[in-house]
């Protein structure tokens, strides 16, 4: 099975993640705004690299990843902007749910590519 990955796209990926790190950074009310936006910008861009960039010659297997990495972002998404309108004191819970989240991704992206070959 070969692997493309699109330079252009994958570039396009990043901007878009850092963009909305950028957004969700400057909507938080709290003192940790940067953190947040800078994890967010990072978690958006591994699960948007995926949609965007990655193609293979299998075309059920594409659909499967951009599938999967839809939903990952959506829920990435949904528990930064969680965090970041509830104020949170500590940020260690956030980074544990949020690597949990991210983990768990790639182990289905690898299960994915796995069982397709």
């Amino acid at each position: 099975m070969k692997t493309n990955v699109n330079l252009i796209p994958a570039i396009i990926a990043v901007a878009v993640a850092a963009l909305i790190g950028l957004l969700v950074g400057t909507l938080c009310e709290s003192r940790n705004d940067t953190v947040i936006g800078i994890a967010t910008g990072v978690s958006l861009a591994v699960t948007l690299l995926p949609i965007l960039a990655i193609r293979t010659d299998n075309s059920p297997l594409n659909v499967n990843l951009r599938l999967v990495s839809t939903i990952f972002a959506v829920l990435v998404l949904i528990v930064n902007f969680i965090v970041c309108f509830s104020t949170p004191s500590k940020l260690t819970i956030y980074f544990i749910v949020l690597g949990l989240i991210l983990l768990i991704y790639i182990g289905v992206l690898y299960s994915l590519i796995k069982s397709r070959q």
